[in-house]
């Protein structure tokens, strides 16, 4: 029994930390201060994977129904009766998919339990979590449209320390989508003009070679850091994020912010995550202009470019809710913009979002 204590400790003395430089900002330990015991233990665990709570649903939700702030996005916290609710008689309510019901509905026609395996594989008693669809490990950008990408800063807002006593500010200046990795950043001023960053909330840390951060080289901890100017934007060590320090910053000023994807489990670049379980909604215009047998209930086509069936009714690009040609912004709500996926081609989240959708093109929804 001693032996097989001690090769457990070892293996995971050696497991834990493969499993720490595996996961994605924000669950890394640039945002949970505990890493991987935020959500595991290893003794005398709720959950049938080391987890603290008895689902994974329960660990997220007990960060994501109480975290939020003004920096942050996504309209945290997300609270259990946010879910969508299709009430017999009382239409429908709730601004998020279901992360608790069956996987095959009563009330909702044609769910199905994933024909993804990963997806499946986490389909516990029948019902839905979150970890079915999200990969609460791996932010994959591969897996997500590159207009999905999350900052917990919004581009152009000047933001105010996370910790520290001066007055500056720092401003997410620019994320390239196409090009940006998930991370997540502390920002500290060293001293006078002197700057760091760090990954692991502050375990090691990075200073830029140039006043522009051209490149960056490793620092010692705790950080000596390497001049910066207020005047120009800063590239960090990902040159698709850069940021901007206003003065005023004095030593030791702290920001916390981080860049990501939606963690999917499966790629959803035209919607194909949500047709894992949404199975029968997978039609083409072909399927659709057939005509009904009297059974199958037939939905608008997915997986297909405007004007596919060469019919000419279709417009070049989409409107928008105030009618004019969606991208001009003319209404200043890019939340209810309809996202045609990779290739230009219409998905289910087209016009569908799994989170903070309202239904009404008049609000902006906390994306």
């Amino acid at each position: 029994m001693r032996t097989t204590r001690v090769l457990l400790a070892v293996l995971l003395a050696v497991l834990l930390p493969a499993l720490a430089a595996a996961t994605d900002a924000p669950h890394d330990k640039s945002y949970l201060p505990n890493n991987c015991q935020q959500c595991h233990q290893l003794h005398n665990a709720l959950g049938n994977s080391l987890t603290s709570q008895a689902s994974i649903t329960d660990i997220c939700l007990s960060c994501h129904s109480t975290f939020g702030g003004a920096n942050h996005r996504l309209g945290f916290p997300w609270a259990t009766g946010d879910q969508a609710l299709i009430a017999t008689g009382k239409g429908v309510s709730g601004t998020h998919h279901r992360w608790d019901a069956p996987a095959v509905s009563t009330v909702v026609p044609g769910t199905d339990v994933p024909t993804d395996p990963e997806m499946a594989s986490r389909v516990l008693g029948g019902k839905l979590e979150c970890s079915v669809c999200h990969n609460q490990h791996a932010a994959n950008k591969a897996f997500a449209p590159t207009t999905s990408i999350y900052t917990s800063y919004a581009v152009g807002a000047a933001n105010q320390k996370t910790r520290g006593t001066g007055t500056g500010t720092l401003t997410l200046v620019s994320v390239n989508a196409s090009s940006a990795m998930a991370k997540g950043y502390r920002v500290r001023v060293v001293g006078a003009g002197l700057v760091a960053v760090s990954h692991d909330a502050g375990l090691s840390w990075f200073k830029p070679t140039s006043t522009s951060g051209a490149a960056w080289t490793a620092d010692t901890t705790p950080p000596a850091g390497a001049a910066y100017a207020t005047s120009v934007p800063l590239a960090m060590d990902d040159p698709a994020v850069t940021v901007q320090l206003a003065a005023g910053a004095a030593a030791l000023d702290e920001w916390d912010f981080y860049v990501s994807f939606p963690m999917l489990r499966s790629p959803n670049l035209t919607g194909s995550l949500c047709l894992t379980c949404h199975q029968d909604r997978a039609q083409m215009h072909g399927d659709v202009e057939a005509g009904g047998d009297g059974i199958k209930v037939f939905s608008h086509p997915v997986g297909e470019a405007l004007n596919a069936n060469a019919k000419g009714y279709d417009v070049a690009v989409p409107l928008d809710a105030d009618g004019s040609v969606q991208g001009a912004n003319t209404d200043a709500n890019p939340t209810n913009d309809l996202v045609l996926g990779t290739g230009g081609v219409v998905g289910c989240t087209t016009c569908h979002a799994p989170h903070n959708a309202d239904s009404n093109s008049l609000t902006v929804d906390p994306r």
